[in-house]
């Protein structure tokens, strides 16, 4: 007799986690030699500060813009400048290169008879390229576009749940952003966080602790139930074997 699944689905955030943000000091680069660390990494902070504002305020925008609008205020900031090509930077989160262990995790996973979807604060529009140019087996590709709210609020992770029909905690989660494994595990996502650095620690904001591992033990972590014998909370997932 075969085992039941721990989860029936497994849900990956995109930006940093299924797509690398490195490239983006290049880009910027290119705007503004020898300083386009320091441009990318303003920017993905007033990024995501104007995405809980949005959500918070109740002031809907969707990522495109908040996008567009946060590389003005990051450039204006910081002095920069722009002498064109600002349009084509704006766009460059359309075109960030995927993980290099992202699409044989995917692929497991899908292989192994799991819903596999993409659940993220992208525009429908950037989700639709992205997936389209990638050609990962996924099954759903949710947009908080439709809920009008962005991440980490509970609308945007019940957004998984109405698509598959699924409880919370037939859910799996990834993502290495520590503010995304907090939402999801509180709204009670079971949440895989791909830790970017070993100093990295969750907001403390009473979140419960997500599984830690890396690229190599995600689908370990969704192949044991939860606190199981070969699951750990907080560190790293011990890997199965066969019984």
């Amino acid at each position: 007799m075969t085992a039941a699944k721990p989860v029936d689905a497994v849900f990956f955030d995109l930006f940093g986690t299924l797509l690398s943000l490195a490239p983006l000091a290049d880009a910027c680069d290119r705007l503004a030699p020898g300083r386009g660390a320091e441009i990318a990494g303003r920017w993905r902070v007033r990024q995501l500060e104007a995405s809980w504002l949005r959500t918070v305020m109740d002031r809907w925008a969707d990522f495109d813009t908040v996008t567009h609008e946060t590389l003005e205020t990051t450039l204006d900031e910081l002095g920069i400048a722009a002498r064109g090509g600002h349009d084509e930077l704006a766009d460059a989160f359309a075109t960030l290169p995927l993980i290099p262990d992202a699409a044989d995790v995917v692929g497991r996973l899908h292989a192994a008879g799991l819903t596999t979807g993409i659940l993220t604060n992208a525009s429908g529009r950037t989700l639709d390229r992205v997936v389209a140019r990638l050609g990962l087996p996924i099954d759903h590709r949710l947009s908080v576009d439709a809920a009008e709210r962005y991440k980490p609020h509970p609308s945007v992770y019940r957004l998984a749940v109405d698509a598959t029909g699924l409880a919370p905690d037939r859910i799996g989660f990834v993502t290495a952003n520590g503010w995304d494994a907090a939402g999801a595990g509180v709204f009670g996502l079971r949440v895989v966080w791909l830790r970017p650095e070993a100093a990295a620690r969750l907001p403390a904001v009473g979140a419960p602790e997500p599984v830690t591992t890396t690229w190599s033990g995600v689908a370990a972590a969704f192949s044991t139930p939860p606190d199981g014998p070969h699951s750990h909370r907080g560190g790293e997932v011990a890997p199965r074997r066969d019984r």
